[in-house]
C-alpha cells in the first residue's frame, strides 16, 4: 500500500504539469478527484514552487488537518523541461531562478496522504492472507502426502511389524494385500511368508531332533546306570570268593611245604591279588566313563604325597634293577599344602609308575615335579615321569585300554590317568623318543588354603 501510494504521487506529477503551467484549476481538480477515487489515498494536495497550495482533494467533506500524526504522506516533485529559445547573441529568452539543474524546471510538488490505520489494517489483512494461504498449502501438501505416499508408507510399516513378529518367533503366515500396493512391496510380503514357513519348518525339525536326542540321552544314562550297577555287583560277587581264596592260601602257607609248593602258592596268591586289582580298576574306569566319579577337596601336603608314593615303588624298582629318582623343582614352600583330591593325585602318579615299571626292563625311571605359582590363591603342579623303555607304540595305542589282552594293563592304567587328570582340570602330554625312552607329563591346578595365601 505504501508503494502504491508513492507510485500514485510519482504518476500524478507529470500529469499535473500541464494543469499547473496553464493555470487550469478545473482540470487540476478533475485529475485530483479521479486519482483519489481510484486509490486508497485519504487526500491529495498540490503546491506550487514556493510552497503555496494550489489544489486539494479529500475523501471526506469536512475539513481535514493535514498535519495530523495519523497520516502517512508521500511526496513527488512536479518538473517541467522548458522550451529553449536563443537569439543570435546567445541570450536565453526564458530564464527562471527555480531551475533544478540540467535545464529542468521545478514547478511544484504533489502530496498523497494515507491513514496509518488503513496501512495497519492492510498489513493485518496481508498477514492473515499469508497465514490462510500458507495453512491451506500445508494442509493440501499433507493431503497429497497421505494420498500418494500412504500406499507406500503403510505397507512399509506393516513389513517392519512383520519382521518384528518373526524375530519374536511368530511364524504364522499373513494375507498378502496387493490392492493399491507397489509390486515390490507385494514381492517382499511373499518372501516374508516363505521365510516364515521356512523358519516354522526349521523350528519343528529342531524340536523333533531335540526330542530324539533327549530320548537317546535318557537311554544312554539308563544303560550307564545298568552297567555301573552290574560292575558293582560283579565286584562284590567276585571279590568275596577271591578274598576267601587268598585266606585259604595264607592258611596253607603256614603248613610245611616244599619249595616247589611254596612257589605254586605264591604264584596263585599273586594271581588272585592281581585279579582283585583288575576288578577294582574296572569299576573305577566305569565310574569315570559315566562321569559319576566325584572329587574331594581337602588340604594335603603335595610334596609328602609324592615322596610317599615314590617310596612305595623303590623296592619294586630295585628288584628290576632300575634306578628310581625323584626331583622337586621350583619354589617349593616348607609346607606344600594344597586343596584337592590327594588320593586321586596319588592314583595318577601310581598309574604312570606302574606303566614305567612294566614297560622298562633296565635303565632308569625319573620323576620331576615342578611347583609353579600362578597367583596368591592358585598354583600349578607339573609332574614328568620319564623312563628308559624302548617302546615303539604311538600315543593313541598307549591311551587305548583295549590294546592289551587283559584289563588292568598299562593301556587301561594310562586311560584312567588321562580321565582323572582331566577330571581335576588338568591335561596330560606324552613324548615318545623311539629307542631312547618315554616321558609322561601331567599338569594339575590346585587352590591354596587360607594360611598358604597369607604366607604368599
Amino acid at each position: 500500500m505504501a508503494q502504491s501510494s508513492q507510485l500514485l504521487a510519482d504518476n500524478l506529477a507529470p500529469v499535473l504539469e500541464y494543469a499547473i503551467v496553464s493555470g487550469n484549476s478545473f482540470a487540476l481538480e478533475q485529475i485530483l478527484d479521479n486519482a483519489l477515487e481510484h486509490s486508497d489515498a485519504h487526500w491529495v494536495r498540490v503546491m506550487d514552487v514556493v510552497g503555496e497550495e494550489i489544489g486539494f482533494a479529500s475523501a471526506e467533506d469536512q475539513k481535514i488537518d493535514i498535519n495530523a500524526p495519523h497520516y502517512q504522506v508521500y511526496e513527488s516533485e512536479i518538473l517541467q523541461e522548458p522550451l529553449m529559445l536563443e537569439d543570435s547573441a546567445g541570450i536565453e529568452w526564458f530564464q527562471s531562478g527555480w531551475e533544478s539543474g540540467a535545464g529542468i524546471l521545478r514547478i511544484g510538488s504533489v502530496q498523497v496522504a494515507v491513514q496509518t490505520e488503513a496501512l495497519d489494517l492492510k498489513l493485518q489483512n496481508i498477514w492473515w492472507s499469508s497465514i490462510v494461504v500458507g495453512g491451506s498449502t500445508l494442509m493440501f501438501a499433507i493431503v497429497l502426502v497421505q494420498l500418494f505416499l500412504g500406499n507406500i508408507l503403510r505397507p512399509m510399516q506393516n513389513l517392519g511389524r512383520r519382521v518384528g513378529s518373526l524375530i519374536r518367533g511368530d511364524y504364522r503366515p499373513e494375507p498378502i494385500k496387493s490392492k493399491g500396493v507397489a509390486a515390490e512391496i507385494v514381492d517382499l510380503q511373499k518372501q516374508l511368508n516363505e521365510l516364515a514357513q521356512r523358519l516354522q519348518d526349521l523350528k519343528k525339525n529342531r524340536n523333533e531332533t531335540l526330542a530324539i536326542s533327549e530320548s537317546e540321552r535318557n537311554k544312554a544314562e539308563h544303560a550307564n546306570r545298568v552297567k555301573s550297577e552290574f560292575l558293582a555287583s560283579m565286584r562284590q560277587e567276585l571279590s568275596t570268593p577271591l578274598t576267601g581264596v587268598i585266606g585259604m592260601i595264607n592258611h596253607i602257607e603256614q603248613e610245611a611245604l616244599s619249595p616247589q609248593q611254596e612257589d605254586y602258592l605264591t604264584t596263585a596268591k599273586k594271581s588272585v591279588q592281581d585279579l582283585l586289582t583288575v576288578i577294582s580298576n574296572m569299576l573305577d574306569y566305569a565310574h569315570l566313563d559315566s562321569g559319576a566319579k566325584a572329587l574331594d577337596a581337602k588340604p594335603f601336603d603335595l610334596r609328602e604325597l609324592i615322596s610317599n608314593c615314590i617310596a612305595s615303588y623303590r623296592h619294586a624298582a630295585e628288584q628290576q634293577e632300575l634306578c628310581l629318582e625323584s626331583h622337586c623343582l621350583g619354589d617349593w614352600p616348607e609346607q606344600a599344602t594344597v586343596i584337592g583330591d590327594g588320593p586321586r593325585v596319588r592314583q595318577v602318579l601310581s598309574g604312570l609308575l606302574d606303566n614305567s615299571l612294566e614297560m622298562t626292563s633296565n635303565g632308569f625311571i625319573t620323576v620331576r615335579t615342578v611347583w609353579v605359582s600362578i597367583d596368591e590363591k592358585h598354583i600349578l603342579m607339573s609332574c614328568t615321569v620319564r623312563d628308559s623303555s624302548s617302546t615303539t607304540r604311538n600315543a593313541n595305542t598307549i591311551y587305548n585300554p583295549h590294546t592289551h589282552s587283559r584289563f588292568g594293563g598299562p593301556g587301561f592304567n594310562l586311560s584312567m590317568v588321562q580321565r582323572l587328570v582331566e577330571l581335576m582340570g588338568g591335561h596330560v602330554h606324552i613324548e615318545l623318543d623311539m629307542g631312547q625312552g618315554t616321558s609322561f607329563r601331567f599338569e594339575i591346578p590346585f587352590d591354596l588354603p587360607v594360611t598358604e595365601q597369607a604366607n604368599a
